[in-house]
């Protein structure tokens, strides 16, 4: 781990629905991990924000809770609002150091494929993060897509492709398409297109003509004598 990257916390003895009216600039958190108990905490929400842009959800944070041990951690996952995405609840997930955890690692796509830039096809991306094992301290903060490398539509980027080194393990079928290009499309399938577009709508107004006069349920009135 090449930077330190803390969080203060402090215990938290309030649980359940009356908590909702004390959380104002803090955020109320769980910690756990295999082989320990539960910890319920606080964190001050502007101190979240700020490390979470730096750790993300596979970099090691040094959880202090108060004056006990700093806990080795991952931010495992937060709940937020779905209009205001004000965060309201994080989980932490403690990490042994000596021991592969698991984590998604963000795919960063760089370069430009001339598959797309001069034969004016569109690139397909079929996964944005991965999932990798690794000791906590070896677990990469993102990893790069060369999208150069697809100069031809027969050209694609599978899992094998991706340079993660020797202490990362993809947790990912290596025969896995990344990213690949598709061709532009032709002038008859465009053609082809618009044809089986004027085919539907003359159907649809087929159908209506064919509706008996009646209700607007279609329902065709009886008659009176």
């Amino acid at each position: 781990m090449s930077k330190k990257i803390v969080l203060n916390a402090e215990k938290r003895e309030e649980t359940g629905r009356p908590m909702r009216k004390l959380v104002g600039e803090r955020i109320p958190a769980i910690v756990y991990g295999v082989g320990m108990e539960s910890n319920v905490v606080w964190v001050d929400k502007n101190d979240f924000i700020q490390v979470f842009g730096e750790a993300g959800k596979n970099t090691v944070v040094e959880l202090k809770i108060g004056k006990e041990k700093a806990l080795n951690v991952l931010i495992h996952d937060f709940q937020a609002e779905p209009v205001s995405d004000e965060i309201r609840h994080v989980d932490f997930l403690q990490v042994n150091m000596n021991e592969a955890t698991e984590a998604e690692v963000p795919l960063v796509f760089v370069g430009e494929s001339p598959a797309v830039k001069e034969k004016g096809g569109t690139l397909v991306k079929s996964f944005d993060h991965v999932v990798v094992e690794a000791l906590p301290d070896d677990l990469p903060s993102e990893i790069e897509v060369d999208l150069s490398k697809i100069v031809d539509f027969e050209d694609h980027i599978v899992v094998s492709d991706i340079k993660v080194g020797d202490k990362v393990k993809l947790l990912l079928d290596e025969k896995n398409t990344i990213a690949s290009v598709t061709p532009p499309r032709t002038d008859a399938e465009m053609e082809s297109l618009d044809e089986e577009v004027d085919a539907d709508v003359s159907k649809v107004e087929g159908a209506a003509e064919d509706v008996p006069e009646g209700d607007e349920n279609g329902e065709k009135k009886e008659e009176k004598k």
